[in-house]
């Protein structure tokens, strides 16, 4: 299964279950995959998703309108719920980059999977307000993700590129040092 075909099969499959995620304490919400291998559910995986369905160019207008449906049905648990998400990506990323510090030469390579946490936190951070604490994480994770970062080609997939602009998504253009 491609990208595409999996992004598509998890909106598909996420979408429809948005509204008990949305109201439930769960995190990581486990979907109905239909024989797909799908992550769990969450505000910033369907965000992501779309993100890259759009730089595909995928025409996906009905599940958008129904995912614009759910986020303004349950606007103030979609934020709470991508607030929390923020912390744990926040946690996530803040924990790669610490086992990078510590072992460059074995983690280097997992960083095109693993940078999808930070465009989780651009996507995620977009969708509410963000205290200045959080933001200045965020900014000091920066810091060192650029001490390191050896700019170049676009990480992902080369058909992802135009969607993900190297000046908002600079952390996707490039690699760490070894």
């Amino acid at each position: 299964m491609t990208t595409t075909e999996k992004d598509k099969a998890y909106l598909e499959a996420g979408i429809p279950e948005l509204g008990d995620y949305l109201l439930s304490k769960e995190l990581y919400w486990p979907i109905s995959t239909h024989g797909y291998d799908l992550p769990r559910l969450t505000i910033g995986g369907i965000l992501l998703a779309q993100a890259r369905l759009d730089a595909h160019g995928e025409r996906i207008e009905s599940l958008v309108a129904q995912l614009d449906g759910v986020r303004s049905r349950w606007r103030v648990a979609w934020e709470t719920k991508a607030g929390r998400e923020v912390g744990a990506r926040m946690r996530l990323w803040s924990n790669f980059l610490a086992d990078y510090r510590h072992n460059p030469y074995q983690h280097a390579d997992a960083y095109p999977h693993e940078v999808g946490y930070r465009v989780m936190l651009h996507l995620l951070m977009a969708e509410l307000p963000i205290p200045p604490a959080e933001q200045a994480a965020l900014f000091q994770l920066d810091g060192t993700l650029r001490a390191s970062l050896i700019p170049g080609d676009f990480t992902w997939d080369a058909g992802l590129e135009a969607g993900f602009p190297r000046d908002v998504y600079w952390y996707l253009y490039g690699k760490l040092r070894s």
